[in-house]
Formats: C-alpha cells, sequence, structure tokens
C-alpha cells in the first residue's frame, strides 16, 4: 500500500524502529481500554521485546501524513524450515479513540496482503472474550483452530488460521 496523502484518509506504511515506543504505548493503551484498567507497564515492555525482535513485518497505520501511528500490525514471518509456511500475527492494535471507523478492518487486510507473498497461512490468538476482534477475524475469513495461552501473560487464548493465496 503506497504512503497516505494529506487528506485521503488513513494510510498504512511499514513502520520504522522509530515508532516501537509509539507503538508499544499504543498496545498499552488499548489493552487498559478493553480491559477498563490502568495501563500496564509490564505489558508495555513485553511489546517492546517482541518489536525489536527480527525478523518480523511492522505496519502502522496514520489517520494522514505525518501523524503519530494511529494502530499497528506486528507479524512474525513463518520460520526458516517451517513445512508449514504459517505466519504469526503478533500484535494488532488501533487506538481506542479510532476504533469504529473500518481503520482495523484496512490494517488486517493491508498486513494480509503483505503476508501473502510469503506464507500459505497465518496464525493468532485471541482473549475467549474479546468479542469484538473475534467478530472482526471471523467476518475475515479466519477460523478457530483450537485453544492456547498466550506467552507474556499465560492467559487462555483462542487460536485462529486464516489461509493465504500466494499467488
Amino acid at each position: 500500500m503506497s504512503a497516505p496523502h494529506r487528506g485521503s484518509g488513513p494510510g498504512v506504511v511499514p513502520g520504522t524502529e522509530n515508532e516501537h515506543a509509539a507503538c508499544a504505548d499504543l498496545w498499552t493503551r488499548a489493552l487498559a481500554h478493553r480491559d477498563g484498567t490502568a495501563p500496564d507497564p509490564a505489558v508495555r515492555d513485553r511489546v517492546l521485546r517482541k518489536l525489536g525482535t527480527p525478523p518480523h513485518l511492522l505496519l502502522v497505520l496514520r489517520p494522514e501524513e505525518g501523524c503519530a501511528p494511529a494502530g499497528f500490525s506486528l507479524s512474525l514471518p513463518p520460520a526458516a524450515g517451517d513445512p508449514s509456511h504459517t505466519a504469526y500475527l503478533a500484535f494488532l492494535a488501533l487506538d481506542p479513540d479510532h476504533q469504529g471507523r473500518g481503520w482495523g478492518r484496512r490494517l488486517l487486510a493491508a498486513t494480509l496482503d503483505r503476508l501473502s507473498g510469503a506464507a500459505d497461512a497465518v496464525t493468532l490468538e485471541v482473549l475467549p472474550d474479546n468479542a469484538a476482534a473475534r467478530a472482526l477475524y471471523e467476518s475475515t475469513g479466519w477460523r478457530a483452530t483450537g485453544e492456547g495461552r498466550f506467552e507474556g501473560s499465560g492467559r487462555s487464548s483462542v487460536v485462529y488460521r486464516l489461509d493465504l493465496d500466494r499467488g
């Protein structure tokens, strides 16, 4: 997806290392908003560690050129030698002030578009009670394939998978 033009609405562009802190802050705010809690510095630290561990695909959503990210996704490509060629969508976040405008769907579509050349499928995990996220994924073709636990928190998760067209 090309760089956004002023006034053209949100654009999804590759993120940079300089945006790691802003993305970690955004994730922390979004989780606090979702859970009705105060932002947790330990969550922010986990996100920063994940952002600092290549290889990964970081995409940011900007409301307009020059603005701070209003959303981001972080994907991990298939591991070398992985016969399933499965990528992992580690984070998809949208600032709570920008939700409900279709921007999360746009960010997800751009992420999948970028992964489609490198992976046959993508997996992700979501909290069982995160109805909004589950509705987004299910409405875009993802299917629940099992249960798991989040690496950082140990909380229960629902594992989703989406098969991609590598054409």
